[in-house]
């Protein structure tokens, strides 16, 4: 019963990932906006692309407004 229950996690996990990953191909061909699965997008980009996270990382940050310079000391 043990070997059974491995083969299945094996087996199990990569199929799940890959319905997965036809899904959410499937819903961005048809135009589903893609802010409802930003989150498992990223993750697949970090994991299978990192080169193209990288970039929406760097993008990202260059169009965030910078934080204030602080505020000078005063004087006594």
């Amino acid at each position: 019963m043990d070997i059974l229950a491995v083969l299945a996690a094996v087996l199990g996990v990569p199929a799940l990932l890959a319905g997965l990953w036809y899904w959410i191909a499937r819903g961005n061909k048809r135009g589903v906006r893609r802010a409802a699965a930003g989150g498992i997008l990223g993750i697949a980009d970090e994991v299978f692309r990192p080169a193209t996270h990288q970039a929406h990382q760097v993008q990202r940050i260059e169009h965030e407004l910078p934080a204030p310079a602080p505020a000078p000391k005063p004087k006594r």
